[in-house]
């Protein structure tokens, strides 16, 4: 009878415990107050739970009572709600009330993602002060979710993250495509709009993108191999990733067999000024004083033998933007942040007594940069609570620029692999969407060929969450940069021309043709308006399905040769094609099938441009508008320009 009565209070202890330390039930962070819940869509609420729990989720009057899976989560679906009203959702477990949500709209929601271009802010748009005083909209609302990395798929937003009603306040730093876009559809539409700026300047496609669908495409098994281990381990993932590193500068035809990474004596070691590190443009070194490249930087320190066997952690100050440290020769971490500090686990066994060698390779991409302290912020820290300074001694050596750069970090949140899918993707669940907008590009402009594949990859991930018809609309790069002197100038022609084919084979993906919006010295246009006018008119045709000639202005329908004479053929003219500032198109090139281009003249005839080639002159492809930041200046009726393309010549024979 004792054993029994002991039994039972160990199984009641258990079970007290297990309560106790229950997460409660919980709505997804995506749903909060005065969101927009897509209309005339089946409307899923899910949320968070332990496994098997029973949640009751309440939908205005409609209640449905589901239990968590295995995996912690659940949902529960309600029938479609029109555009409007002021719904109400409810999360009771147990018959207790956990959380109630008010004042929810049924809209047309809108994903808007990408880089610096796409998270540029309405305050810093042309006219931007009129802009966000006028932002007071009860019809649109607004979801800014943080910048925030992940290693793995998270279940919940940053925190904090939470719908807001437009106003000057949470308007003045969202998105200005996004908003000017969604001001156009609430304006044309009078329906409810709540738009998503999920966006951060600087990154890369790879990181928007699941883990799942880059293994997949079959190409990037190495990094997400590294990005696996170091999400399980991160030393050992470091250790993987130093390796690659140090492995590209042994096979580099620019670099000797000498190693930096060791602090190796015989290298030209420059010192600091006054051998402290700040900006690398402020030394008053000419070879650096506009340099943004790679930088190594040097310093040696002593350590007494019980020092050494301590416990450490090495605090290295601030860096801009991306560094990879060593300390021994052993790769203590690598980051990328703009100026924010570098703090890392010293592995047991690294240090030694006497001299000990910090080497640092900083990469600073843009503007100020480098390795910048201050000095109280760079010392190792041991186990006893006694610093050692590494504020003093520095020295440095340049990389050559035509080096390049190695691969970065799989982790790294902008330019690394699944990392900002993970944490501000991912979080958004299954929620509808009546369209996504994508404008991203530069930081891959120089892998335009490779963007072709990443962006199907992209595009597919978004309607394996949020719906397999979902429309995307991509923003085509505008001019930027250096004008083409030369006919066969690729540059950022690559990577609009791999844009244009992805939306040419999908009919639920189109682009926003902007090249002639852009400016060649400035990589922020601060035109959204008409970038976002220019959207409009695409969502009108693609997402709402109305009859528009031409959404995305011209484009390419065929190219025909007839001796010496290229026909170009073009769909979506409304009112005709014109020229500006020249009786001629300027910027078509005629193109052999090794690649050798030469500048062609042309004329227009009704919807079509006539090109003249010299005599005997191979065309096997047909360019136009190619380059950085080529003058075009074919245009239709409506002032929209002929988009860029790279397409093969068909002859009137074949």
């Amino acid at each position: 009878m004792k054993m029994a009565k002991r039994i039972w209070m160990l199984g009641a202890l258990a079970a007290f415990a297990l309560t106790a330390g229950a997460e409660p039930p919980k709505l997804a962070s995506v749903f909060s107050d005065y969101m927009v819940i897509q209309r005339d869509a089946p409307v899923t609420v899910f949320g968070t739970a332990d496994a098997g729990k029973a949640v009751t989720v309440t939908f205005d009057n409609e209640s449905r009572t589901v239990r968590a899976s295995r995996d912690g989560r659940w949902s529960a679906d309600f029938p479609a709600i029109e555009a409007g009203g002021s719904h109400v959702i409810s999360l009771l477990a147990d018959g207790t009330p956990l959380r109630t949500l008010a004042e929810i709209a049924g809209g047309d929601v809108f994903l808007c993602s990408g880089q610096s271009n796409m998270e540029w802010p309405v305050s810093a748009a042309i006219y931007g002060a009129g802009e966000v005083a006028s932002a007071e909209n009860p019809n649109i609302r607004l979801l800014a979710v943080s910048q925030v990395g992940a290693t793995s798929p998270q279940v919940s937003l940053p925190e904090g993250d939470r719908w807001k009603v437009s106003s000057p306040e949470s308007a003045a730093g969202f998105s200005a495509i996004c908003y000017f876009t969604g001001r156009a559809i609430e304006k044309e539409y009078g329906v409810p709009v709540g738009l998503i700026d999920s966006s951060w300047g600087g990154s890369r496609i790879e990181p928007w993108i699941s883990e799942a669908s880059l293994a997949a495409d079959g190409t990037n098994g190495d990094a997400l191999a590294i990005l696996k281990r170091y999400r399980e381990d991160p030393p050992a993932g470091l250790a993987l990733y130093a390796k690659q590193w140090t492995d590209w500068w042994r096979s580099h035809e620019d670099f000797d067999d000498r190693e930096p990474w060791t602090g190796d004596t015989s290298l030209d070691w420059q010192p600091t000024p006054d051998y402290r590190v700040s900006d690398w443009q402020t030394w008053g070194v000419p070879e650096l004083a506009d340099f943004h490249g790679l930088v190594w930087h040097r310093m040696s320190f002593t350590l007494t033998p019980e020092q050494a066997a301590s416990a450490a952690t090495a605090h290295l100050g601030g860096m801009d933007d991306v560094d990879v440290a060593w300390l021994n020769g052993t790769a203590i971490g690598a980051t990328y942040g703009w100026g924010t500090p570098r703090v890392y686990d010293v592995p047991p066994g690294t240090l030694r007594a006497g001299e000990n060698v910090v080497v640092v390779n900083v990469d600073n991409t843009w503007g100020p940069g480098g390795m910048t302290g201050p000095d109280e912020e760079m010392y190792l820290s041991l186990a006893d609570g006694s610093t050692v300074s590494l504020a003093q001694g520095w020295t440095w050596l340049k990389v050559p620029p035509e080096a390049g750069r190695p691969k970065p970090a799989p982790w790294f949140p902008i330019q690394g692999y699944s990392i900002l899918y993970n944490s501000m993707i991912a979080p958004l669940g299954s929620i509808r969407l009546k369209g996504a907008l994508w404008y991203q590009g530069e930081s891959n402009a120089g892998e335009g060929e490779a963007y072709e594949s990443l962006l199907n990859l992209l595009i597919g991930d978004w309607r394996a969450q949020f719906g397999a018809d979902l429309p995307a609309m991509v923003v085509q790069l505008p001019r930027y940069g250096a004008p083409p002197s030369a006919a066969g100038t690729d540059g950022w022609g690559t990577i609009r021309e791999s844009m244009r084919r992805v939306a040419r084979r999908d009919d639920r993906t189109s682009i926003v043709v902007t090249i002639d919006t852009g400016d060649p010295l400035d990589i922020h246009p601060p035109n959204k308006q008409e970038v976002a006018r220019r959207m409009v008119r695409l969502v009108r045709s693609l997402v709402y399905g109305e009859e528009t000639v031409g959404p995305s202005g011209p484009e390419v329908a065929g190219v025909l040769r007839a001796g010496n004479v290229v026909r170009v053929d073009w769909m979506g003219v409304e009112d005709g094609l014109k020229t500006i500032s020249s009786n001629q198109p300027v910027g078509f090139e005629a193109c052999s099938a090794d690649g050798d281009c030469q500048y062609v003249t042309g004329s227009v005839n009704g919807a079509a441009v006539m090109l003249y080639l010299p005599e005997g002159a191979p065309a096997d492809e047909i360019r136009y508008c190619q380059g950085d930041a080529p003058l075009c200046n074919l245009f239709d009726g409506n002032g929209l320009p002929a988009g860029p393309f790279r397409e093969p010549v068909v002859t009137n024979d074949q």
